[in-house]
This record gives structure tokens, C-alpha cells and sequence, in this order.
């Protein structure tokens, strides 16, 4: 190797050295008096500084010292327009997580640990075009919880074993091991989606993120935007929610779900903290720790561009009301289906939904606007004066932080509907799609489902049900290893060849759907008190009606007109049924393996509120692609736990 040197100029060194010379001759001798002056600055300032740095570092905690933990929303969520649209061919994405805590952080200015990926909060952004291969590298670095990511939303064609839902369709990863979710995305999938863990109640803890597919195709129907930016908002506890979680499920208990402490928008925002009145969480022993006030998130945006906005509530229990200060939200997509643009001035959204907009600003006089996610306190049965259940960011036209509070105005607000209902989803209309009818061609399906919806107390213990069975996970296995595995001998099912279309072994309610293509509508019969968010994984469902009172005539089939809408309904993945409420929802079978279908409040899906669809198991115990590492963590003897 030829070694590198830098030639010395010697002509031009010479004549910097008399330069310097003159230059010398040329200074005046200086006062002693300042001499001493300046001696004394340079030695006593540098100690004021250190000292005042010590001071500091000894009154803050790590959470208020270093920030490096906190993603950079700003940048990680928002997208890059013309990368994605320059890429047209297929390709493999590989992102890497590497799971684990982080001791004493304060998002919101209270002192908690909190579960995380690749050391931030929140989530990392994960981004892929429809058709693409996403690869999932996680290696579970926890000490003494295994862990599972489910990507919601997200169909897993031929490859239900990667949905990630803990002791269902995956067993856990273990502690210290790893896992690679290889999801080959279909090319008719795309729009907003999110991932979270699906073990325990690690979501709320903080394994979550978005996640969002573009396509061609998509583009196409949305027509031209500028920009490209998700944001993402979630109701947030004070402790772990394994705290809340013993007193919730404990005897005696009737289902009194524990109220969020604090809302965030972007992983941050201020929490107003009163010694006197602040209210420790349920079963909490632990000193808190209050770190001093944070600002408000501030989400920056160029003037004169248009915005697509990917607006997800990523939260454990609570819906809120989204709104910006005179600004109009033109809805164009809910749950990764392309909708006929509606404009509203809020949006309310329950755990698990999503929806883009594109931003349309009233009035551009200001340079910042507030914006508004409004939880709404009728969802709560139990008061906690933590909670200021406004909870707001700015939106910023100029660069730089806000330094206050912008004086905009907000849209009119009621206060929160009381049956904790989400946006009437009548307004929304599916782009380029029809509902496909029964196999005999009329508005009737193939096979047809009531589920009633209850909360009972059996042993002094609340649990969830539906159709009077509650769901208790598998200890070391999860159903579809069993079914696939050992589909004549398996306590959970068996292959018959009339098969039961519902079955109930080993606290696990199966819907048993063995022939493809079949048209299947499910009437969910809300019988509690309070309004329950239900996700479908693997499938998206049309919601043929939604009411918060009465119930469902099998006659509306034939009278379709005034209550099911037969044409273009939404298409989606999660849907709110309100208290006492009901609704009609329809879906093809035509995706094989095991999937949930459950309440998408954390503390319900602990208690039980889940069912699993089994479908066309025929076709996925013929599998031979099953990864060697799913099948080796079933059979390990100490991989059990909680969904």
C-alpha cells in the first residue's frame, strides 16, 4: 500500500512566518490590570459551568438527562414520496428489532420503565410496496418475558404461522431467542397499517409501531400529494401494566378497566402533575418520580404543501376525537382501504383504527394551529384525576420550536358521545369494490353467526364471552400447531367430515370454516355496558350496518334497502360495536389458518373476549413451509404464559 503524505509548500511557509513576525511588532503590549482579568474569567468560568452541569445531572433522573431514547418522529414518520414511487419492481425489506427495557424514562414527565425496540419510544416506522417481502428480524433480549409482533392488519396469505398472536397462531418468542417473520405482502394490500406485541399487555407497555405499504395502485385512486407522514397517538399509563393488569383480573373485581394516567401524540407530551391530587396507580408501590414539564409535540410542516396524514390510535383501551384547530380532514382511506373522500372537522377513532387525510387549512393567517385528540371520558367507568383528557400538539407552518401555546380556534366539540360510539361509519363508501353476495346469488350468506357479546362474574372473577365461552390460552403450544400438527388427536379439534361449524375445548372457541370461497356474515350482539373495538386478523370484513340500539331481523336480508348496505360499504379490519349496540359485518373465506377475532382493548383481550376462526384447515396441515424455528419454540416446556 502506497503511503498517503501531504508536500510541504516551503516558499509559502517562509512567508507566512514573516507575516506572523510584522504582525507581532505590530501588537500593542496590554494593561496588566486586564491581563489579571482575563486569567481569572478563563479559570472561573469553566468552574461555574461544571458545577452547575453537576448540580444538574444530580437533581434529574435518566429520563430528563438524556433524550437520545425518544425517536425522532418527525423524521422517522415522515416519508420519503419519490423513493417509494421510484420503486418498481418486488424487492426484500429487512428490519431489525431488538426487544428490550428501559429503566426509568419519562415520556410525559413521570418516571416509568418502559418495553421498547432498538432502545426508542415509540416504535420505529416500518415501510414496504404491496408485493414486496418484509422480513421481521426479532431477537428478544428481555430477561424474563417472551415476546410475539403482530403486524394488524396485514393479510399473512399462506403464512397465518407469522401473524404473531401469542399461543393462537404463534407460540412466543423466549427470552434470549430470536424469530424472523418472512411476510411475502400481497400486491392488492396497501394503506396504513401498525405492529404491536401480542404476548401479555407488552403494547401498553411500549411495543408498538407503524407500518405502511405503498402502492402504484393506491396512487392512482388518491391522486397527487406532496407529502407523506404518520402520526400516531395512544392512551398511556404511569407503571407497567402487568400492575394494572393483577388488580383488573383479581376476584371481586367487576371489570372496572383501569383509566389511562395520560394521552400521547408522537411518544410525548406534557403531563400536569399536582402532588397533592395525583393518584397512584392500582396496586402500584412504587415512589413517583416527576421530572419536570414537557412540551408539546410539534408536528412541522411546509407551506403550501399537500399532506397525506396516516392518523393510527395505537392506545390499550381509550378512543379519542381528532381535530386541528381550522384545518378540514378530507378521509380517503380507513384501514388500508381506499374510501370516497369525505370531509369532516374531527375524526373519532377506536384502539386499532386508522385513517388518512389529507390536511386542508381555512385559514393561513397563523403560522401555528393546535391539534386536539379528545379522549372521551363516557368510556371510562372509573374516574382518575390524573387524566386531563384533552390532550394536545401543535401544528407549526414555520420552522423552529413553538414558544407558546397557538391562539387558533377549535372546531365545536360536544363533550364526548355517551354510548363511546367512533365516526358514523355510513359516511364511508369503498372505492372500486362490491360486496360479494352468497353463492346462490341473493343478499344471503353461506353461513351465518350470531355472537353475543357479554361480561360475566363466575368464581368472583370477571371474564369475557362470547357465546358463553371465554378464552384461556394454551400452556406451552398455541392451536394451530396443535391442529396442524396432530389434526386427528388433538384435544382441541378434531377433522371430521361433517364438521361442527363451533366448537369449545381447552378454552378455545373455534369457528370452524372448511370450504373456500364461502360468503359469511357474523351478527355481533353487544349485551354489555360498554363499547368493545372487535379486530378480525388475517381478513378484512364489510360492515353491512352498525347501530348503537336494537337488533338484528333475519328479514333485513330480503329488505336490505333500509338497514344493509349490499353496495359499497366500508371494507376494514377493526370496528367499534357500541354499549347495547349491534353489527353486521361479511367476509370471504379464503385464508387458511387460525386467526383471532377479538376485543381490542388490552384489558378485554386479557379477559377472555376472544374467539379464533379456523379456517379451511384441510389446506394449512398440508403445509411443508412452516419455519423450523415456529415449530422448535412450541416445543419448548417452558414457553407458556398469556396471550
Amino acid at each position: 500500500m502506497v503511503p498517503r503524505y501531504i508536500p510541504l509548500n516551503t516558499g509559502r511557509l517562509e512567508e507566512g512566518r514573516l507575516e506572523e513576525g510584522r504582525l507581532r511588532a505590530r501588537r500593542q503590549r496590554r494593561p496588566a490590570w486586564l491581563l489579571a482579568l482575563q486569567y481569572t474569567l478563563c479559570a472561573v468560568i469553566p468552574l461555574l459551568v461544571v458545577s452547575f452541569a453537576l448540580h444538574d445531572l444530580r437533581l434529574r433522573s435518566p429520563a430528563e438527562r438524556d433524550r437520545g431514547w425518544l425517536l425522532d418522529t418527525q423524521r422517522n414518520y415522515t416519508m420519503n414520496r419519490a423513493y417509494w414511487r421510484g420503486q418498481r419492481q418486488p424487492c426484500d425489506r429487512h428490519y431489525y428489532f431488538k426487544i428490550s427495557k428501559l429503566v426509568e424514562r419519562a415520556p410525559d414527565g413521570i418516571v416509568r420503565n418502559l418495553t421498547v425496540i432498538n432502545g426508542q419510544y415509540p416504535g420505529p416506522l416500518v415501510e414496504a410496496n404491496a408485493g414486496d417481502t418484509l422480513w421481521l428480524h426479532v431477537a428478544n433480549e428481555m430477561d424474563d418475558e417472551p415476546v410475539t409482533i403482530h403486524c394488524h392488519g396485514l393479510f399473512f396469505e399462506n403464512q397465518a404461522y407469522n401473524d404473531g398472536a401469542a399461543h393462537i397462531n404463534q407460540c412466543p418468542i423466549p427470552p434470549g431467542a430470536d424469530y424472523t417473520y418472512r411476510i411475502k405482502l400481497s400486491d392488492k394490500q396497501w394503506g396504513t397499517y401498525w405492529y404491536h406485541s401480542h404476548f401479555a399487555a407488552q403494547q401498553a407497555d411500549g411495543l408498538f409501531g407503524p407500518l405502511v405499504i405503498h402502492s402504484r395502485e393506491e396512487d392512482s385512486l388518491l391522486g397527487d400529494y406532496d407529502e407523506d407522514m404518520v402520526v400516531m397517538i395512544n392512551d398511556y399509563y404511569h407503571d407497567m401494566a402487568a400492575t394494572y393488569m393483577a388488580d383488573y383480573l383479581a376476584p371481586g373485581n367487576e371489570n372496572t378497566e383501569p383509566t389511562p394516567d395520560n394521552g400521547l401524540i408522537q411518544g410525548s407530551g406534557p403531563f400536569k402533575y399536582d402532588s397533592a391530587t395525583y393518584m397512584v396507580p392500582h396496586g402500584s408501590t412504587r415512589n413517583v418520580s416527576y421530572v419536570g414539564d414537557v412540551p408539546l409535540p410539534t408536528l412541522q410542516l411546509t407551506p403550501g404543501r399537500k399532506y397525506r396524514v396516516r392518523l393510527i390510535n395505537a392506545g390499550f383501551f381509550a378512543p379519542f376525537n381528532f381535530a386541528v384547530d381550522q384545518h378540514q380532514l378530507e378521509v380517503v382511506e380507513a384501514d388500508g382501504t381506499v374510501v370516497e373522500p369525505v370531509a369532516l372537522e374531527s375524526l373519532t377513532m377506536s384502539v386499532g383504527q386508522r385513517y388518512s387525510f389529507f390536511l386542508k387549512r381555512d385559514d393561513s393567517s397563523l403560522k401555528e394551529y393546535l391539534v386536539r385528540a379528545r379522549f372521551n371520558p363516557f368510556c371510562f367507568k372509573e374516574e382518575d384525576t390524573n387524566f386531563d383528557t384533552d390532550v394536545h400538539a401543535i401544528l407549526s407552518y414555520k420552522h423552529g420550536p413553538a414558544m407558546s401555546v397557538p391562539a387558533s380556534r377549535s372546531w365545536p366539540y360536544d363533550g364526548g358521545d355517551v354510548h363511546c360510539s367512533d365516526t358514523n361509519q355510513t359516511m364511508f363508501r369503498t372505492r372500486g369494490a362490491k360486496v360479494p353476495r352468497g353463492s346462490d346469488g341473493s343478499n344471503r350468506p353461506d353461513v351465518f353467526l350470531n355472537l353475543d357479546v357479554t361480561f360475566f362474574i363466575k368464581g368472583q372473577i370477571a371474564r369475557g364471552y362470547f357465546n358463553d365461552y371465554t378464552y384461556t390460552p394454551l400452556v406451552s403450544s398455541c392451536s394451530m400447531h396443535q391442529l396442524a400438527f396432530e389434526p386427528n388427536s388433538n384435544p382441541i379439534r378434531k377433522l371430521q367430515a361433517e364438521p361442527a361449524l363451533q366448537t369449545a375445548n381447552q378454552g378455545q372457541y373455534l369457528i370452524n370454516l372448511d370450504k373456500r370461497g364461502s360468503i359469511v356474515d357474523i351478527v355481533i350482539n353487544n349485551y354489555d355496558d360498554g363499547a368493545h373495538p372487535f379486530h378480525m386478523h388475517g381478513h378484512k370484513f364489510w360492515v353491512l350496518h352498525d347501530s348503537v340500539k336494537g337488533y338484528f331481523h333475519e328479514d333485513d336480508y330480503e329488505h336490505g334497502a333500509s338497514s344493509l348496505n349490499f353496495e359499497n360499504p366500508v371494507l376494514r379490519d377493526t370496528i367499534n360495536v357500541s354499549g347495547f349496540g349491534y353489527a353486521v359485518i361479511r367476509f370471504v373465506v379464503d385464508n387458511p389458518g387460525v386467526w383471532p377475532f377479538h376485543c381490542h382493548i388490552g384489558w378485554h383481550m386479557a379477559a377472555g373476549l376472544l374467539l379464533q376462526i379456523n379456517a379451511l384447515q384441510a389446506e394449512y396441515t398440508e403445509w411443508e413451509n412452516y419455519p423450523t424455528s415456529w415449530d422448535t419454540h412450541c416445543r419448548l416446556p417452558s414457553n407458556n404464559g398469556s396471550q
